[in-house]
């Protein structure tokens, strides 16, 4: 159970990601939202390219997150092709799966996949808390929580240690410590 004294940290939209998809016939018709499974697509599934052979000179796999609060996401990898709908979070981690000089196909928590061109990307490392949680003061089970993290909720991600656990910041500057389990966006798809 959390300490009275803990902050809760919210999730900007309620546990949820929304996408606005493109081309609907009404204002009702063009949003769906999308829920935050309790298992998140697995990554195993990606071909992985050495950074020697990329456009970018980075490898792939690898995660980053949209800069901007609007980014468009396309069947393809050009503006010629449709758009299959928008992310509307900004700070959003995705992975990047391939690419082109300037087009990343990127993956989702659900496994979707889209092209989204490079300038919306930051190499920034986010997560996602996949559950309720909490925000640990140190590295380690039964620390004490110094807040409470809403499922959904994104963190920065500093880095993450052999025991499963990684460092992590809220927006508001709170730092703390999460288990790599409870995050999207921490895994190694090394």
């Amino acid at each position: 159970m959390a300490a009275k004294n803990t902050i809760l940290i919210r999730s900007l939209a309620a546990a949820a990601l929304t996408l606005s998809l493109c081309g609907a016939a009404s204002a009702q018709d063009s949003t769906r939202t999308i829920v935050i499974k309790d298992a998140p697509a697995p990554l195993e599934d990606i071909y992985r390219v050495s950074s020697n052979y990329t456009p970018s000179g980075f490898d792939v796999p690898r995660f980053v997150s949209l800069k901007f609060g609007k980014v468009n996401a396309r069947t393809g990898p050009s503006r010629a092709h449709p758009i299959a709908y928008q992310y509307q979070r900004r700070g959003l981690p995705l992975v990047v799966v391939a690419e082109t000089e300037m087009w990343r196909k990127v993956r989702d928590i659900h496994g979707d996949e889209a092209w989204v061109r490079k300038p919306a990307l930051s190499g920034e490392r986010r997560a996602i808390a996949t559950r309720n949680m909490e925000m640990l003061n140190k590295a380690e089970t039964g620390a004490r929580a110094v807040a409470r993290i809403e499922r959904g909720a994104l963190l920065r991600l500093s880095d993450c240690d052999q025991t499963g656990f990684c460092r992590v910041e809220t927006d508001n500057g709170l730092k703390g410590f999460a288990k790599r389990s409870q995050l999207w966006g921490a895994q190694s798809v090394e």
